[in-house]
């Protein structure tokens, strides 16, 4: 009978264990799902988009805008110049104009940062 009772109570115990030990790792792949995986993807994230922005047909979309920009600039008036600037800047905030051909390179940089001075 003691025999019995001793099996049926670890038996019980073993169980208990196994429960708290089950959800206690729940808990944990949650955590880490929350956590690390979350930090995993971030990453992947930002290694696609940089990729992206180094693409050729992302470049070349640039390089199209700038040279649309840099037209209408040509024939516009002392407003309408400020306004193109102004959206130049902000279109190409964070593009590296260094990839651009010399002419709208220098028209970015001067949109972005103002007239280069001549000492």
């Amino acid at each position: 009978m003691k025999t019995g009772v001793k099996l049926l109570l670890g038996f019980i115990g073993v169980v208990a264990v196994l429960t708290v030990l089950e959800f206690g790792f729940g808990y944990l792949h949650i955590f880490k799902t929350k956590t690390i995986y979350k930090k995993i993807k971030v990453t992947e994230k930002n290694v696609e988009r940089q990729v992206f922005e180094e693409s050729q047909s992302y470049v070349e979309g640039k390089r199209q805008e700038a040279l649309k920009f840099y037209k209408e600039y040509q024939s516009a008036d002392s407003d309408e110049k400020a306004a193109i600037r102004e959206m130049v800047s902000h279109s190409f905030a964070n593009f590296d104009e260094e990839k651009l051909p010399a002419r709208l390179r220098s028209f970015v940089y001067m949109c972005k940062y103002g007239p280069v001075k001549k000492e």
